[in-house]
């Protein structure tokens, strides 16, 4: 197995410039922290969309960047979008189980829109000797914060995290580096949660990934 030789920052906090850029409020005045797969009104989608649910809060924080398809500043206009978004990010029996098909949909969807962006990837394998290093994993986070994108994080496997559910995608928007290792924010089905992405890497299972646009 390989040596981890990355010596920790103290203290680096990355982030989205505008935290509340995936921010929805509700009639009710309820705010919600990206969109929630469960506002889909079919069963399938509502099983497995979280994957154009990240999408859609990638797209929704980059609407000062490209023009939308339409508007998506309630719950209902954002599933709208999370509809539209579906077509292009678009789950397969096993749900949207890889950062390629992401990356595809993601890329078709900017190229629809006229927009110069396009998404870089950072797989994470299923054998723990084939991973990327935790500075490595660092380093993409870092930059794709930097260059102000929210990052789309699969994993296939939760390792013991209770706030993560498995099979699912989420959306990081501050990566905080610290003695401890590496912790994330994260946007998941409205609420803002908090994830060791160092345990992660060490203990999952099975795999994953990450997805930037810039």
């Amino acid at each position: 197995m390989r040596r981890e030789t990355y010596r920790r920052v103290r203290g680096l906090h990355t982030a989205i410039s505008r935290p509340d850029g995936l921010d929805i409020m509700d009639t009710d005045g309820r705010r919600h922290h990206g969109v929630n797969q469960d506002w889909y009104d079919n069963f399938w989608r509502r099983k497995a969309g979280c994957g154009p649910c990240t999408a859609t809060n990638m797209l929704r924080y980059f609407r000062g960047r490209l023009t939308l398809p339409m508007p998506a500043d309630t719950p209902q206009e954002a599933l709208a979008l999370m509809n539209w978004a579906w077509g292009y990010v678009t789950p397969t029996l096993m749900g949207l189980n890889s950062t390629q098909l992401f990356q595809q949909g993601m890329d078709a969807i900017l190229a629809e829109l006229g927009s110069p962006m396009r998404c870089r990837v950072l797989d994470v394998p299923d054998s723990p000797d084939d991973r990327p290093l935790e500075q490595q994993v660092a380093a993409f986070l870092r930059a794709g914060l930097q260059a102000d994108s929210p990052v789309a994080f699969l994993n296939l496997h939760n390792a013991g995290l209770p706030e993560l559910d498995n099979w699912h995608w989420v959306t990081l928007t501050a990566l905080s580096e610290g003695p401890e290792g590496l912790t994330a924010t994260a946007a998941d089905n409205g609420n803002l949660i908090t994830l060791d992405l160092s345990r992660w890497l060490k203990e999952a299972k099975r795999g994953g990934g990450f997805v930037t646009c810039a």
